[in-house]
């Protein structure tokens, strides 16, 4: 047999530079450069940003609004050795090209690069690319051109509109509801969708029907059939009962088939209950049954008793669950006959290929990966897998930020000789599958495919990691159907009907067979309980009934979001864009607001309260269409047909005047009364909020301080007591909750803080060594051994990976986590020890200060590190690494929480303070000489950068952050290299102070602007701005 060879397609080198100098190239990820600097020649240095270099100052407003919301941006900390490394290159550079992504949020990180870098018009240029693919990389440098600045304004205005209602709406949280709270544009409309859907279910009111369902045989031998069909529903003893899908398997295996009814005595059957709300909040619950029951008598049910049962669930209705308990007699039921049998051919055409929205829903549902998960590895296929061929690093997928169907001429060119070469013409449309995308969806982006569509998931199977491979399956197989034909099915539906002594009764039987797999070849034929085989029947064929059953129901109501829901309703509103989901579904969860329980959310009892808040308050913010509206708007900025500052202004005018009225009428979230009693005092419990949520707390307070954590209903959470008292303290050990599951902590915690492992009881676990553990793998039978993932021991099959098995730990033991083993040689960043470390790829190198230093490395750069040792090279440990933790230890605060001043003795005690450092008073390291060179971070030993806040000049770590003041010499030099930024100047206006008179000016405060006063600080009144003011202003003074 021939061996195939990967075809190679000759693709023109990018054209050197015009002055024989190195271009620079810089993209947002280290992965992308890897991958691109292979296709481009020797002319060109590649880097990356690794992300946004610049954005809005993290702990001030940043903000403008009395100047057309001029916005102050400052290089990242932690990206300013990035800056420098690229300034220095772009400066030796006669080009700088831009690579970064195609979206807004890679125009606005190509636009603060040329911002931050200082690079002259002409010589920053824009190339962009929707795959990292050789052809694709070399037409994008023969076309750079400028940055395209109304995409960077469209950016600018979502960033500054997110600002503004963070700084501004936040704080009104935290003065009305709890410390911490936090709300923003998109993420509480996100979140009001939550609180909605749960308000609904809450707030259903389920309505009571019936159907009467048969199963008849077509074949004879009911009574037989009937008898095994029986003994099939009740299943073998402790068994599942048989699901659909195995009820349909039955029912054709023997030739049967289960019809419903459909009509009685020539009318549709309907038999429903009533409901109707009496007096109050009392409601009258009428049920069908009486209806129901002559009917199935008729039929041949025999009715021995009527059960009812209140439904707990919902007893403020007075619904009642009711079972109509018998057995069919075929002696007694009257005989039924196929009244007309009808077949016909349909078809399912495939489904378009991924956008970013559908990709997650996909996910989600297929894969059980969350949004975040779900773009995290869609990132890394697109920007380049190692293949282990030789290849070197290769982009396996287009761009994943998309909300285009669109499909290039070449890809559906390449992918239809595919189906043609291994499914045969017969698969092959006639002509291209075409797809309309939605309509603020950008044709110029094409959907997510492929690169290359000859790398099938098998061919890749050894070169990703498991997730890598099922997601890139998934858009392999996508890609490959939308272009296939439609499945064909015949669909068959029977009526079976008969003369009851109440009148005729017709039942519906529905079945389908696949005639044609058409794109199903690719994806494979879905899988349905409702689809059954039915029987070759003929009009006017006796068949026999094997049961008839009389069921009550109800209709249900609207199901929680799962994740793959929740994007698709904020597709479907246009909430957000495809490419802020994760970010929007990952924070409601991070802020507390919602949770997932069984992969659907709920909303926190915090979620609802600040929600019905804002909606009261808010109700154009928190409105869906108002949200859906500005992200229409920001489209118009981007396609030049709006200017950003009028969207600022038409949002914030509003917004404004509706924040002045919530200071002052929003209701403060005060203590809410509970049924409990304190445990310590007896006095009365209530409920508080904090920033982890609602909680008990003793009316008492602050003479007694007791508090209990609640349940999603509120209900205190009892503490376990475990079976043993503390070996250290002998306190009893109560059950306690970690990330990693159950544990047993002292109850005198925080003064005796003993903890060991427990099962679910609250019984202690009994340490062993991980080789006193015996087990036979249940697969093979080879031996097992303890691993070690996330924190948590499991038993692992000693024959991985040809048997990938695992088991949970044996019952009642638990192995202790084994301490890394030291590496010999010391951390060149912090001066700790270097340990050796374990991940999925292999050992590696870590410092043992993590997380404070974050220090890693491949295990061939351990020589290195032991001849930089030798040679001096390596920096002095921390101090309080030396010390036992003495730096941190010394930073105690007095009863007024001012920090403590030590005495001579224990200042002594900390030691020589960290180069670079002396030691205040308090056992602080503050600055006095200006460094010579970089100043490395007393805590991990990164770079310290300086900084100015609200006190002046101070260094900061952008690591670890930790922070160091200065003081003499050094703030003085530090206040001339880096003098603070001048505060906004007031801006003068006509308004009068209603207490003197005098003019009121627009002066900048930590949250906006406000109007104050001119004769302060005489007269210190203040004032909102007025709707409109601000943009007058604005145009008056021509920002």
């Amino acid at each position: 047999m021939a061996k195939k060879t990967r075809r190679v397609e000759k693709v023109q080198e990018p054209a050197e530079s015009r002055s024989g100098g190195k271009s620079l190239v810089i993209v947002e990820s280290p992965a992308k450069a890897k991958t691109i600097n292979k296709y481009l020649g020797n002319n060109y240095v590649v880097r990356a940003s690794r992300g946004h270099v610049r954005d809005l100052p993290p702990h001030r407003y940043g903000v403008d609004p009395g100047r057309n919301f001029e916005p102050v941006y400052e290089v990242l900390p932690s990206h300013q050795k990035t800056v420098d490394e690229l300034k220095k290159l772009a400066g030796d550079a006669d080009t700088v090209y831009l690579a970064t992504d195609l979206d807004r949020e890679g125009e606005a990180i190509a636009w603060h690069l040329a911002q931050a870098l200082e690079l002259a018009p002409g010589k920053a240029r824009r190339v962009i690319f929707n795959e990292i693919t050789k052809s694709a990389i070399v037409e994008a440098f023969k076309h750079p051109h400028e940055i395209n600045q109304a995409k960077v304004d469209a950016q600018q205005a979502r960033r500054i509109l997110d600002r503004v209602v963070g700084y501004e709406l936040s704080p009104l949280l935290w003065k009305k509801v709890a410390k911490g709270l936090s709300a923003g544009r998109v993420q509480s409309v996100a979140v009001r969708l939550i609180v909605n859907r749960e308000q609904e279910i809450a707030a259903f009111e389920p309505q009571e029907y019936w159907a009467i369902d048969a199963v008849f045989s077509s074949g004879g031998d009911a009574a037989r059939l009937a008898q095994e069909w029986h003994t099939f529903l009740k299943g073998r003893k402790g068994a599942e009962p048989p699901s659909a899908k195995d009820r349909m398997a039955w029912l054709g295996d023997q030739g049967c088939f289960a019809a419903e009814l459909v009509e009685f005595k020539s009318e549709p059957f309907k038999a429903e209950g009533r409901l109707t709300a009496a007096s109050g909040k009392t409601h009258t619950f009428e049920s069908a049954v009486d209806r129901v029951r002559p009917i199935a008598e008729a039929l041949g049910f025999r009715v021995d008793e009527v059960k009812r049962d209140a439904w707990d669930q919902y007893t403020r209705l007075g619904l009642e669950q009711i079972e109509l308990v018998g057995t069919t007699v075929p002696a007694e039921a009257p005989s039924f006959v196929v009244r007309s049998i009808e077949t016909k051919r349909t078809r399912t055409r495939p489904q378009p290929p991924f956008t970013t929205a559908t990709l997650q829903q996909a996910a989600a549902n297929q894969l059980h990966f969350a949004t975040s998960r779900t773009m995290k590895i869609a990132q890394a296929l697109y920007e380049g897998v190692d293949i282990k061929t030789g290849e070197g690093p290769v982009g396996l997928i287009t761009y994943m930020r998309t909300d285009s169907t669109a499909l290039s001429a070449e890809s559906v060119s390449a992918v239809r000789g595919l189906i043609g070469a291994k499914f045969g013409d017969r698969y092959l449309p006639d002509k291209p599958n075409r797809y309309e995308s939605g309509k603020a969806a950008q044709e110029a982006h094409e959907a997510i495919r492929p690169t290359d569509v000859s790398r099938s998931p098998d061919a890749l199977k050894g070169h990703l990691s498991p997730e890598q491979h099922k997601l890139y399956t998934l858009i392999w197989n996508r890609f490959v159907a939308c272009q296939m034909t439609p499945a064909e099915w015949d669909s068959t539906t029977a009526l079976i009907s008969t003369k009851t002594r109440l009148g005729e009764a017709v039942f519906k039987a529905t079945g389908r067979i696949l005639a044609f797999d058409g794109f199903y070849k690719v994806l494979g034929i879905p899988k349905s309980s409702e689809d059954q085989l039915l029987p070759a029947l003929k009009e006017g064929q006796k068949v026999d009934p094997l049961s008839i059953e009389p069921k009550q129901k109800f209709t249900a109501p609207p199901p929680r979001y799962t994740e793959a829901s929740l994007v698709k309703t904020l597709e479907a509103e246009g909430i957000g864009r495809p490419s802020t989901y994760a970010a929007i579904i990952k924070t409601i969860q991070d802020r507390g607001y919602v949770e997932q329980i069984d992969r659907r959310f709920h909303p926190t009892p915090r979620g609802t309260i600040v929600t019905d808040k804002l909606c009261a308050h808010f109700p154009k913010i928190m409105d869906i269409r108002f949200t859906s509206h500005i992200e229409e708007d920001l489209d118009k900025i981007e396609e030049k047909e709006m200017e950003w500052h009028d969207v600022l202004h038409e949002f914030y005018d509003p917004f404004k005047e509706s924040l002045a009225k919530a200071h002052e009428e929003m209701d403060a979230v005060r203590a809410e009364p509970s049924e409990y009693t304190c445990t310590a005092c007896g006095k009365p419990m209530v409920y508080r909020f904090g920033k982890n949520g609602r909680f008990l707390s003793c009316t008492g307070y602050p003479d007694c301080k007791e508090t209990r954590n609640v349940d999603r209903d509120g209900k205190p959470i009892e503490p376990v007591v475990g079976a043993e008292p503390c070996e250290t303290c002998g306190k009893p050990m109560i059950v306690r909750k970690s990330r990693t599951g159950l544990f047993l902590g002292c109850s005198g915690y925080p003064d005796c803080s003993n903890t060991k492992p427990c099962d679910d009881s609250g019984v202690a676990l009994r340490k062993v060594r991980a080789e006193d553990i015996h087990e036979k793998c249940p697969d093979c039978g080879a031996p097992m051994s303890v691993k070690w993932a996330r924190g948590r021991a499991f038993l692992g099959c000693n024959r991985f990976p040809e048997c990938k098995a695992t088991a949970p730990m044996p019952e009642g033991v638990y192995v202790e986590k084994p301490k890394p083993e030291e590496a010999g040689a010391r951390c060149d960043k912090c001066g700790r020890a270097m340990v050796i470390r374990k991940s999925r790829r292999g050992p590696f190198l870590s410092c043992s200060g993590f997380p404070r230093c974050r220090n890693a490395m491949p295990m061939d750069k351990l020589d290195e590190l032991k001849r930089k040792e030798a040679a001096g090279e390596i920096p002095d440990a921390p101090a309080e690494a030396k010390s036992n933790g003495a730096v941190r230890s010394a930073r105690t605060r007095s009863a007024g929480g001012k920090a403590k001043r030590l005495t001579k003795e224990e200042l002594a005690a900390l030691g020589p303070a960290p180069t670079g450092f002396a030691w205040t008073l308090t056992g602080r390291p503050v600055v006095e000489v200006w460094p010579d060179g970089s100043l490395k971070c007393f805590e991990c030993g990164g770079e310290m950068t300086l900084r100015n806040g609200r006190f002046g000049p101070f260094f900061s770590c952008g690591k670890c952050r930790a922070v160091a003041n200065l003081r003499g010499e050094a703030k003085k030099r530090a206040e001339a290299e880096a003098p603070r930024e001048e505060r906004a100047k007031p801006i003068e206006t006509e308004v009068k102070c209603p207490d003197c008179n005098s003019k009121m000016l627009l002066r900048m405060g930590r949250t906006g602007r406000f109007l104050g006063c001119s004769a302060y600080p005489k007269c210190k009144k203040t004032m909102e701005v007025p709707p409109g003011l601000l943009r007058e202003v604005a145009e008056t003074a021509g920002v």
